[in-house]
């Protein structure tokens, strides 16, 4: 159960909110407290109308293990969501559907979740002991966005300046903190035949007990060995602390036809 209790006197507030079938694990009040959004480990998310203790709607399902982490974003229209099957959900508060693909790139439960302040990073913190930061802009599918920070990420004096950039009409796939060197910027043959949902960024993910990368149309890319599994970037990654991972400059890779000219230069 989920129940409510009044800070002043200690007394609860009506009557538990009951509806999750498994120990509840996490919750949080909306920005202007109307709602409450649980996980549980039922694999679920529910929202509930903080005033009358009532559920809204059906519970928010996808996640495949025990919810672990749910967070409101600071306008109140997103949830983000975290669990133990290694993956970060975002939801529309209002629909309760989910927004784009799931953020894969922790190789271990995802413990911690939270929005930044103006909604346009998460950052996530994981059992794999790595703290990662996404771009929560570029969860929304079939739109075209580039995002930049223009604030530096600063720690023990070194700075990181991240940008990452995914348009419908002109790819980029970058596994590294600077994607403006190291990004592989001519993938139209690599994209081909892929559909507008296999352009996402979150198609290319890291499977964290085999260690492929996965691409679009679910192509083996390539493969990451145990020791760098837990650090690596994926193309919806913006940081990954500690720092000090594998990065892959994927600027000068041969594939498809390109692969005759390696001869030629």
């Amino acid at each position: 159960t989920v129940r409510l209790w009044d800070v002043g006197t200690g007394q609860p507030v009506g009557e538990p909110l009951r509806g999750h079938t498994h120990s509840v694990t996490s919750v949080s009040f909306s920005p202007d407290g109307t709602r409450i959004v649980t996980g549980s480990w039922d694999n679920t998310v529910r929202l509930w109308d903080a005033g009358t203790g009532q559920p809204v709607g059906e519970p928010l399902r996808g996640h495949t293990s025990p919810v672990t982490s749910v967070s409101f974003s600071l306008d109140g229209t997103r949830i983000v969501t975290g669990s133990w099957d290694n993956t970060v959900r975002l939801w529309d508060a209002g629909t309760r559907k989910p927004v784009g693909e799931p953020l894969r790139g922790h190789t271990h439960s995802v413990t911690s979740v939270s929005f930044s302040p103006d909604g346009t990073r998460i950052v996530t913190g994981s059992s794999d002991r790595t703290v990662r930061l996404w771009d929560a802009v570029m969860t929304q599918p079939l739109q075209e966005s580039a995002v930049s920070d223009p604030s530096a990420f600063s720690h023990e004096h070194c700075t990181i300046e991240a940008t990452t950039t995914m348009t419908l009409n002109n790819h980029s796939i970058s596994f590294s903190s600077n994607n403006s060197i190291h990004a592989l910027c001519n993938t139209s043959e690599f994209m081909e035949g892929a559909s507008h949902h296999d352009c996402h960024p979150s198609s290319f993910s890291l499977n964290g007990d085999s260690g492929w990368v996965v691409g679009p149309k679910g192509r083996l890319l390539f493969w990451v060995p145990p020791a760098s599994r837990h650090s690596f970037y994926n193309p919806s990654t913006v940081l990954v602390i500690p720092r000090g991972g594998p990065e892959l400059d994927l600027s000068r890779m041969a594939h498809g036809q390109h692969w005759q000219k390696c001869r030629e230069q």
